[in-house]
C-alpha cells in the first residue's frame, strides 16, 4: 500500500481549515494534517524534514492563509522560505496561500518567484472550485513552478492595467 502524499493545513480560522480538510479529503488521495497556530504548523514542517532540515521535507503541499496580526516577514510562507533557503539540497515546499486578505502587496510578495514562490493565491469565498485540481496538479504533476509562473504573470499583467 503506497502512502498518500501529505498535506498541511494551517490558518487561524479553525472553521477554514476545517472546510479545506474536508474538501482535500473527499478526494482519498491525501492524508491531511490540520493546525490551527503557527507553533503546530511549524512543528509538524519540522517532523516532516529530512536530513535534520538539510534536504527538502517531505510534505507535498502546505496550504496556509495570512495571519493578520504579523507582519509579511513574520508569516509563515516566508519562515518556511528562510529556512529552505539555509540549504543550497532543499527545494521549495510547495504552497498555496487561501485568504480574505485582498492586499496587492501581500499577493505580489506571496507569488514572487524569487521570495514567496506560492503556486497559487486564493480567495477563501472561491476556493473550492479550484484547489483540488491545482494540489493534483502540484502533487501529481510538479507543478508548482508552473503554477507559480503563471499566477505571476498574471498579477503582474493586473498590476500595469490598474
Amino acid at each position: 500500500m503506497a502512502l498518500k502524499p501529505v498535506i498541511l493545513l494551517h490558518d487561524l480560522d479553525n472553521r477554514m481549515v476545517d472546510r479545506w480538510a474536508r474538501l482535500i479529503g473527499e478526494t482519498g488521495r491525501y492524508a491531511t494534517i490540520n493546525t490551527y497556530n503557527e507553533t503546530h504548523a511549524r512543528e509538524a514542517i519540522r517532523q516532516y524534514n529530512r536530513g535534520f532540515g538539510l534536504l527538502t521535507n517531505r510534505l507535498a503541499c502546505l496550504i496556509t492563509g495570512w495571519n493578520n496580526h504579523r507582519r509579511p516577514a513574520e508569516q509563515l510562507l516566508f519562515r518556511l522560505r528562510r529556512e529552505e533557503g539555509r540549504s543550497p539540497f532543499r527545494r521549495p515546499t510547495p504552497v498555496i496561500v487561501i485568504t480574505e486578505d485582498h492586499r496587492q502587496d501581500l499577493k505580489a510578495e506571496a507569488l514572487d518567484p524569487e521570495h514567496g514562490r506560492a503556486a497559487a493565491y486564493l480567495d477563501a469565498d472561491d476556493f473550492g472550485d479550484t484547489l483540488v485540481d491545482l494540489l493534483n496538479r502540484i502533487v501529481f504533476e510538479q507543478g508548482a513552478d508552473e503554477l507559480n509562473s503563471i499566477a505571476y504573470a498574471k498579477l503582474r499583467r493586473e498590476s500595469r492595467t490598474l
